[in-house]
């Protein structure tokens, strides 16, 4: 029996709802069609259900500039390096997305994602069901990677209520951590992060970085690149009596988590994280009735029907993690062959289908998140 079915849309539900994506820009060009065909299809499934989707940028004079609807001028909202646009390192360009985040989630609620992310589940459920519901005790949903108290919720995907009170907490340290600064170089150090223990890579690697010599990927690289992130876990971790916030209490009882690894990435593990790999399989043809599938094609077949059954998401990588696996990802393949994630009678066009067309039957349900002891107790909130 099919895990998806048909999706059913219902007219008559109208939440007023923001559904923010922030990214620094998605030109109109061949390069980006297949991220522009993730928000298509967001706006196709979710906006007969009352959702809006933004898609924001910082180019001069748009419409959809982030200054636009945060005060970016306030060094409350975003560090100077962000206001006086003075960014730089090696990923200033993801910085300016991760800055934004907090804020915007902070001000308005609603659901931040990359526009990476092809979404399986049904983000207005979980929305009416637990985030907004007050008889749910749920008012946080996002991922998370490693295990408790190692738990760090990550930045690709978040859902809560406006002025939230982990968001908040978390922003005020990425403020913190961001005094001074222009670029996120040893920021793993910092006395408000350096409490949280630093995100592993498989191993060292040493890669030609587009022209700026080598660049060395390592535990700390890596931790200061994704420096949001250790924000949100120091949070998670922090115990502060005197203003009454317990993290792990809070992440225990109020977030709605899913494994990233289940929930995002089940398409890597099934292929060894080879985006090359998974680029082959889900270009194949889809068998013909009578035409024995071979096995390639049926592993390309459990992919989508694990993703579009089984998983929230599927989330593209294009940077970073092509670097730290040596390779293509998905998304970097897609973008250089344009087209190939949605051609007709393919395992990727499926997939594209399933995407707009398919609902789960089943509700994934969130971690279950076991009693842990803070990393950090003191006064965090001025």
């Amino acid at each position: 029996m099919s895990r998806f079915q048909p999706l059913s849309h219902h007219p008559s539900h109208q939440p007023q709802v923001l559904n923010r994506s922030s990214h620094s820009g998605t030109p109109a060009s061949p390069h980006y069609h297949h991220l522009l065909r993730n928000v298509l299809a967001w706006y196709r499934r979710f906006s007969p259900l009352g959702w809006t989707i933004y898609v924001l940028d910082v180019v001069p004079n748009s419409p959809l500039n982030v200054s636009n609807f945060i005060d970016t001028a306030s060094p409350s909202v975003v560090p100077a390096a962000f206001t006086h646009k003075t960014l730089d390192g090696h990923y200033a360009a993801q910085h300016t997305s991760d800055l934004i985040r907090y804020p915007f989630l902070l001000k308005y609620g609603g659901v931040y994602l990359d526009v990476g992310i092809l979404q399986f589940g049904d983000l207005d459920w979980l929305w009416t069901k637990h985030i907004t519901n007050p008889e749910s005790s749920f008012d946080f949903a996002g991922f998370t990677m490693g295990d408790p108290p190692d738990l760090q919720i990550v930045n690709f995907a978040l859902m809560s209520g406006a002025n939230n009170p982990l968001v908040r907490r978390a922003h005020h340290i990425v403020l913190k951590v961001w005094e001074g600064k222009t670029n996120t170089t040893g920021a793993h150090k910092h006395p408000l992060v350096s409490h949280v223990p630093l995100m592993r890579v498989p191993q060292e690697v040493v890669v030609d970085h587009e022209g700026h010599g080598k660049m060395v990927i390592n535990d700390e690289v890596m931790t200061d690149y994704a420096v949001q992130i250790q924000c949100m876990g120091s949070a998670q971790g922090w115990l502060d009596e005197e203003d009454n916030w317990d993290g792990p209490k809070y992440v225990r009882e109020k977030c709605w988590l899913l494994s990233m690894m289940t929930g995002a990435f089940p398409h890597e593990q099934m292929t060894n994280w080879s985006g090359q790999r998974q680029f082959d399989l889900l270009k194949l043809p889809i068998p013909k009735t009578g035409e024995k599938e071979s096995e390639d094609q049926a592993l390309a077949r459990q992919i989508v029907e694990k993703l579009v059954a089984d998983s929230w998401c599927l989330k593209l990588g294009h940077g970073f993690s092509a670097k730290l696996f040596g390779g293509d990802t998905l998304g970097m393949l897609w973008r250089k062959h344009d087209g190939s994630d949605c051609e007709d009678e393919t395992y990727a066009g499926w997939l594209r289908w399933a995407e707009i067309n398919c609902r789960q039957q089943h509700v994934i349900g969130p971690m279950k998140v076991p009693v842990y002891e803070p990393t950090m107790r003191g006064k965090l909130l001025p």
